[in-house]
């Protein structure tokens, strides 16, 4: 069960903290969200603040105890805007090069995903943590 635990928070913290530092400046639309979101990718304006409230509170749920409903749409959440945001990178005409960094954010997606159900079912088997 430790190993699950220490593999679930490097994870999820990565995870947090990568969806919390983007969100944020997002929220705040900073020039560089424009220049990514908008001029970049061609989203509207409006959109910026809206995604980044969304992974500002998915990035604070991850913290909350319980709620593991709510914890399910947060992952979905952030898979759908990896997706979205590395799709559009690619159907922009980015280079291979530029979209295959987002990799590794799916990776530690991935990663904090599984090992939160794993920790989810050491708990429900009755292993202490």
């Amino acid at each position: 069960m430790k190993k699950i635990n220490i593999l679930y928070w490097v994870f999820t913290v990565l995870l947090a903290g990568l969806m919390l530092m983007s969100g944020i400046m997002n929220l705040l639309v900073t020039k560089e969200s424009i220049d990514m979101v908008s001029t970049k990718l061609g989203y509207p304006q409006y959109f910026i603040p809206f995604i980044g409230l969304a992974k500002t509170l998915g990035a604070i749920v991850l913290f909350i105890p319980g709620f593991p409903r709510i914890k399910e749409w947060v992952y979905a959440g952030f898979t759908f805007d990896l997706i979205a945001a590395t799709y559009s990178g690619i159907r922009i005409g980015e280079h291979f090069s530029e979209w295959a960094g987002m990799l590794i954010f799916f990776v530690i997606l991935a990663g904090s995903y599984i090992y939160y159900h794993k920790r989810l079912n050491a708990v429900a088997s009755g292993y202490s943590k």
